[in-house]
């Protein structure tokens, strides 16, 4: 990578950071497009975003992802936030146009477009697992598309299930039930399913033996899962519903097509995803 003068400066923020895989994967789009940018991490602590905004201002830094733990902490600072991260209350992409701040939350496309790939049909009955800031863009998707007639928001702490589905009747119009994180309302849930999102952290290395399927004999030949979880590549959680007739997607394309769509905002080029797969996909045990 030649960085000159004129190199327009890319990067991800988080705490910690020295994990992510994103400059992997963004600088290999650049190389193959042979274009004037590089991709960088910074670490940030919690308490140093305000800086860090005021950096990409002043130093004209022209676009950032945004990861844990600060997707939420970010919009406060920004001049104007788009719909969908409004709609999830996260940003994950901020691009610098003419010294304004816009946000992004490309989770949404990243996951839908995932999911377009991998279904033949879309299902009318979706089921979620979590209710964290994962499951609310999850939540989002699902919602946004016609062909989902209601879904099933399933958690540990059921009141944030309720209210994460109260937020979501409301901007998707569509009809949200909750279920407490057990066997049985797991079996009620799936019966009539066709699609189960993972968006739990359970089997994400290195703790790759949980899973959040609570009674194999839940999973069914018509239920797809399409698991958050891209490290590692092969969950345990897909074994399960792979040995259930079922079939099984990790998280790694999701991964790949929210990275996408971050490049295309800040370039205006469309990037080549399966070299951007490619650069990350053997960083991951499977």
């Amino acid at each position: 990578m030649n960085i000159r003068a004129t190199t327009s400066v890319l990067g991800v923020i988080g705490h910690p950071i020295a994990h992510s895989f994103s400059p992997d994967m963004h600088n290999a789009a650049i190389d193959a497009l042979g274009i004037d940018f590089c991709y960088v991490a910074f670490h940030v602590p919690p308490d140093g975003v305000g800086a860090a905004m005021q950096g990409l201002r002043g130093l004209n830094i022209r676009g950032l992802n945004v990861t844990i733990p600060h997707k939420l902490a970010v919009m406060s600072h920004l001049d104007r936030i788009s719909e969908e991260a409004l709609a999830v209350g996260a940003v994950n992409t901020i691009s610098h146009e003419d010294g304004e701040l816009i946000g992004y939350n490309t989770d949404v496309y990243g996951m839908l477009t995932a999911l377009e790939v991998a279904l033949r049909v879309f299902p009318d009955h979706c089921v979620v697992l979590g209710a964290g800031g994962a499951a609310r863009a999850a939540v989002y998707a699902l919602g946004s598309r016609a062909e989902t007639r209601t879904l099933t928001v399933l958690n540990r702490t059921v009141a944030r299930a309720e209210a994460l589905a109260r937020d979501m009747e409301k901007i998707t119009g569509k009809s949200i039930s909750v279920g407490a994180m057990e066997a049985d309302t797991q079996a009620r849930a799936f019966a009539d399913a066709g699609l189960v999102v993972n968006t739990t952290s359970l089997g994400m290395h290195p703790n790759v033996e949980a899973s959040p399927l609570l009674d194999a004999h839940a999973v069914h030949a018509d239920l797809v899962l399409y698991d958050t979880v891209f490290n590692p590549a092969e969950t345990r959680l897909m074994a399960q519903f792979r040995a259930g007739g079922a079939p099984a997607y990790g998280g790694l394309d999701m991964l790949v097509y929210q990275g996408a769509r971050s490049f295309a905002i800040w370039t205006g080029i469309e990037p080549p995803t399966d070299v951007m797969k490619q650069a990350i996909a053997g960083r991951f045990p499977s």
